[in-house]
């Protein structure tokens, strides 16, 4: 069974709390496991070590390299379409491709 560990971040993370919840429906309609938190810019270095991975809102995007500096887990935006329409199942699969 599937086991991810996702950090959504958005600059204030408002956004990415209502992708949260989506993403968290979709992992129980799919039957595989999820930590999933949302927070804003200026907090995600400090909740990173609890993650796997750390997705950006396409807003914040161009944070990317100073996020990444600061962190020690991967860091990749997520496409704004996904975001957008929170198609969950493509950005699973984004994850799934970061991690391997």
């Amino acid at each position: 069974m599937k086991d991810y560990k996702i950090l959504l971040v958005c600059s204030g993370g408002m956004s990415t709390t209502i992708l949260m919840t989506k993403m968290q429906k979709y992992a129980e309609e799919k039957g595989f496991s999820l930590k999933v938190d949302a927070c804003a810019m200026g907090v995600c270095q400090d909740k990173a070590p609890e993650y796997d991975v750390i997705l950006l809102g396409p807003q914040i995007a161009y944070q990317k390299s100073s996020i990444t500096a600061k962190v020690s887990i991967p860091v990749a935006a997520m496409q704004p379409q996904d975001y957008a329409m929170a198609r969950c199942e493509n950005i699973f699969k984004q994850v799934d491709e970061i991690l391997g």
